[in-house]
C-alpha cells in the first residue's frame, strides 16, 4: 500500500459537537412519531387522511433529497457547502412539527388534507436541508475506515439522548392533564431545542474546505454549458447517475430496504400497542408505592420504553465500536438486522403478558440491535461515496446521502400509506375510543412482530455481495491521498514555472 490513509482530524469534543445535529433532531422526530396518535386518538381524524398526506409529502420530500445531495456539493459561499442549509433549514423544520401539532380540530375532510399537506411540506423542505448537509459531512470530516463508525456513532448517541427528551411528551401531557395543550406546548420545546443544537454544530464544527479536485470540476462543468440551469440538470443526473451505477451502494440499500420493509409494516402500530396494551398508566401497588415524583414518568409506558431502548442503546454503542475492530462492518450490520428482526418477532409473546418488566426486556433487545442497524449503513455509505470518487475521479458525498434518503423516504412513504389504510380497515382501528377491542389489538401485535422476521433474513442474501472490505478501503484512501499529493506537487511546479 502505497502511503497510509489520514486520519480523522476529530477530537472526542469535536465529534461531540457534531452530534448535536442528532441530538437536536431526534426530540421533534419522537415526538412526529406520536402525530397519528394525537391527531387519530385526540382530535378524531380518520388514519386514512393523515397516511394519504404523509404518504404524498414523504414522497415529495424524497425527489428532493439528491437534489439538495447535488446543490450542498456545488454551494460556493464563506460559510461553508453544507453550514448554510443546514442553519436555515432548522427553522423550517420546527415550523412544520409546530404547525402539524397545531392543526385545528373540526376541520373538514379537505380542510384537514390541505393543512396537514401545507405543514407537511414546509417539514419536508426544512428535514431535507438539515439532513442531507449533515449527513454529507461525515465522509468528509473522517477520511479513515474505523474513523466513520466512531463518529456515527457519536451521532447514534446524540439520537438517544434526543429520543429520551422527545420520549418525555407522553409523561409531559399526563402530568400536563391536557393531551391536546400538552403536545402542542411539547412540540414547541423540542423544536426550540433542535433549532439550538443545529445553530451550535454550525458556529463550532469546522467545515472541511472544497478540495482542488472538486473545485476543478465545478469549473469544468460549468464551462462546458453557457446554460447555467442545462449546467446543473445535467450535473444532476449525471451525479445520480455515479449513485446508482456503484453496485456497491446497490447492495446496501437492498439490504437495508428488504429488512425496513418488515420493519415499517408494523413500525407505526407500536405507538398504538404502547397506548392501547399497557394503558395510559402502570397503576399497580409497585408503581403506586415506589414510582412516585421524579419517578412517576416511568409509568408511561411509552416513556418507560423510550427510556430503556435509549439508554441501553447508549451502553451497547461501546460493544459494537469494539466489535468493529475485529470484525467487517458487513458482518456487523448482518447480525443488527437479524436480530432485529427477531426481537420484532419476539414482542407477540413479550406484550402478550402486559407485563412491564418484560416490555423492558424487549427494549434492551431492540437497543443491542439497533446499534450496529443503524450506525453501520451510515459508516458503510461514507465508504461507497469514497469508493466512487476514486472510481470517477468526482467526490458527490451530498448525492449519495440523498440518493439513499430518496430511495428511503419512498418505502417509508409506503410504509405510511399502508399503515393508514391497514389500521382503518384491516386493524379496524375505533378512532377516538379509549379502549380498544381484544381483536383490534391482537392484529396489532401480529402485524407489528411477524413481517420484520421474513425481510430481515432475506437482506442476508444481499450483504452476502458486499465487499467492500477494510483492506480495500484503505488502498483506496491511500490512492486517493497519493494522487492529490501528486497533483498539489504538479500545481505547486507549474506556479513556479
Amino acid at each position: 500500500m502505497a502511503g497510509s490513509p489520514r486520519r480523522s482530524t476529530l477530537s472526542a469534543w469535536q465529534q461531540a459537537l457534531f452530534s448535536l445535529g442528532t441530538l437536536g433532531a431526534a426530540g421533534p422526530g419522537t415526538v412526529y412519531v406520536q402525530l397519528q396518535v394525537y391527531l387519530t386518538k385526540y382530535l378524531g381524524y380518520d388514519a386514512t387522511i393523515i397516511g394519504t398526506v404523509r404518504f404524498l409529502t414523504t414522497s415529495f420530500d424524497a425527489v428532493l433529497d439528491p437534489v439538495m445531495g447535488y446543490l450542498s456539493d456545488r454551494t460556493e459561499s464563506r460559510f461553508g457547502r453544507r453550514m448554510p442549509y443546514i442553519a436555515i433549514g432548522a427553522v423550517l423544520y420546527a415550523a412544520g412539527v409546530i404547525g402539524m401539532f397545531y392543526t385545528p380540530a373540526g376541520l373538514s375532510r379537505p380542510g384537514v388534507f390541505a393543512y396537514l399537506t401545507f405543514m407537511h411540506v414546509v417539514y419536508s423542505f426544512g428535514l431535507t436541508m438539515t439532513v442531507i448537509p449533515y449527513n454529507a459531512l461525515i465522509p468528509e470530516l473522517a477520511k479513515e475506515y474505523r474513523a466513520r463508525t466512531t463518529l456515527v456513532s457519536w451521532m447514534q448517541v446524540g439520537t438517544y439522548l434526543g429520543t429520551t427528551f422527545g420520549g418525555s411528551v407522553r409523561a409531559y401531557t399526563t402530568w400536563r392533564g391536557d393531551e391536546v395543550s400538552g403536545f402542542q406546548e411539547f412540540a414547541i420545546l423540542s423544536s426550540i431545542v433542535m433549532v439550538v443544537c443545529y445553530w451550535l454544530l454550525v458556529l463550532f464544527v469546522k467545515e472541511p474546505p472544497v478540495s482542488r479536485e472538486q473545485r476543478d470540476a465545478m469549473a469544468r462543468h460549468r464551462a462546458e454549458h453557457r446554460n447555467v440551469i442545462a449546467a446543473h440538470i445535467k450535473g444532476l443526473f449525471r451525479a445520480i447517475g455515479y449513485a446508482f451505477r456503484n453496485r456497491y451502494f446497490r447492495m446496501l440499500f437492498l439490504a437495508v430496504f428488504t429488512y425496513q420493509a418488515g420493519v415499517l409494516a408494523g413500525l407505526w402500530f407500536y405507538t398504538f400497542l404502547l397506548e392501547d396494551l399497557f394503558g395510559k398508566t402502570w397503576n399497580t401497588p409497585f408503581a403506586q408505592q415506589y414510582m412516585v415524583g421524579p419517578l412517576s414518568p416511568f409509568r408511561d409506558a411509552f416513556f418507560l420504553y423510550i427510556t430503556v431502548a435509549v439508554g441501553g442503546g447508549t451502553l451497547m454503542l461501546p460493544f459494537w465500536n469494539w466489535l468493529g475492530k475485529f470484525v467487517e462492518k458487513r458482518i456487523c450490520l448482518l447480525l443488527g438486522i437479524v436480530g432485529v428482526g427477531c426481537t420484532y418477532a419476539s414482542s407477540y409473546w413479550l406484550f402478550a403478558g402486559q407485563s412491564y418488566p418484560l416490555l423492558i426486556l424487549y427494549a434492551l433487545l431492540q437497543a443491542f440491535f439497533y446499534c450496529p442497524a443503524n450506525i453501520y449503513p451510515i459508516s458503510m455509505l461514507a465508504d461507497i461515496a469514497t469508493h466512487d470518487e476514486w472510481k470517477n475521479g468526482e467526490a458527490n458525498e451530498g448525492m449519495f446521502y440523498g440518493a439513499n434518503s430518496l430511495l428511503t423516504k419512498l418505502y417509508n412513504a409506503a410504509g405510511l400509506l399502508w399503515f393508514g389504510f391497514a389500521q382503518d380497515h384491516i386493524v379496524g382501528y375505533v378512532n377516538g375510543a379509549v379502549d380498544q377491542p381484544e381483536e383490534v389489538i391482537t392484529r396489532m401485535r401480529l402485524l407489528y412482530a411477524f413481517p420484520a422476521l421474513g425481510t430481515s433474513l432475506i437482506a442476508v442474501v444481499f450483504l452476502t455481495r458486499y465487499d467492500l472490505s477494510r483492506q480495500k478501503m484503505g488502498e483506496i484512501v491511500a490512492a486517493l491521498e497519493n494522487t492529490r499529493a501528486m497533483r498539489s506537487q504538479t500545481s505547486t511546479t507549474d506556479g513556479l514555472d
